[in-house]
């Protein structure tokens, strides 16, 4: 699982509109019917050149303006994705924002390589929920398939449905689950208010830190509707077990 941090670049870049042409970033990727290579992992990549080059990015690219973090949280999430088990996806991603200091390069590198590298929201390796080690807080928790079908959110079709609280969030498998669960929601007049990856991102002030039934990050989600505007707490940490 990605980091907080490497989401939402990645979800700024995928719904920007970048087209599929050949990035001006190192010639990582080859035509479709070859999926390209991911850059092996630099020297150069660490967490304090990465938020430099993130936090530059985010002063200037509207795209990013939901991402702002100070330096301290940056250099956190960094680090645990850096030593995560998704650490050269991590990595491959982390090069477009350091080797592109224009935005528009940045998001067409990095909508690219993620698509080249495979969805980690497969979550192939699950952690145990008592594994509280800050090495494997990025990976997701696997939970038998009863209780995946009892989950909270599972069966929620109106935000007016939705109850969660940081302790009791709603419960999701990876970053992507959670968008297309926020774009099906509907207020009680029948109407969307989150219509695309852009109306769910901007709709997230960010993350309030661990916590759920296994102490994952916890995204908060600020959405309007004509009744009332509804808080949202998302754990995209959960998954069902292999059958």
């Amino acid at each position: 699982m990605r980091s907080s941090i490497l989401a939402v670049v990645v979800i700024a870049a995928c719904g920007s509109g970048a087209r599929n042409t050949p990035s001006p970033a190192p010639p990582a990727a080859a035509s479709p019917a070859s999926p390209p290579r991911n850059p092996d992992p630099k020297p150069g990549i660490t967490a304090e050149v990465f938020c430099e080059h993130f936090q530059r990015l985010t002063s200037k690219c509207e795209q990013l303006a939901n991402a702002a973090m100070d330096q301290a949280s940056c250099l956190a999430e960094t680090r645990a994705a850096l030593a995560s088990a998704q650490r050269e996806a991590a990595a491959s991603l982390m090069q477009c924002v350091v080797r592109n200091d224009d935005c528009e390069a940045a998001m067409q590198c990095t909508a690219e390589t993620a698509e080249a590298t495979p969805d980690p929201d497969e979550h192939k390796t699950l952690r145990a929920c008592r594994d509280k080690r800050p090495e494997t807080m990025l990976q997701a928790v696997g939970i038998p398939q009863a209780a995946w079908d009892q989950r909270n959110g599972a069966h929620v079709g109106k935000f007016s449905d939705a109850t969660s609280t940081k302790e009791a969030p709603i419960e999701m498998c990876g970053a992507s689950a959670a968008t297309r669960w926020l774009i099906a929601l509907r207020c009680d007049d029948g109407s969307q208010p989150l219509k695309n990856i852009d109306d769910a991102e901007r709709a997230r002030p960010g993350n309030l830190g661990r916590g759920g039934r296994c102490q994952s990050i916890i995204d908060m989600y600020d959405v309007p509707c004509p009744e009332r505007s509804y808080t949202l707490f998302i754990d995209i940490y959960v998954c069902p077990l292999p059958r």
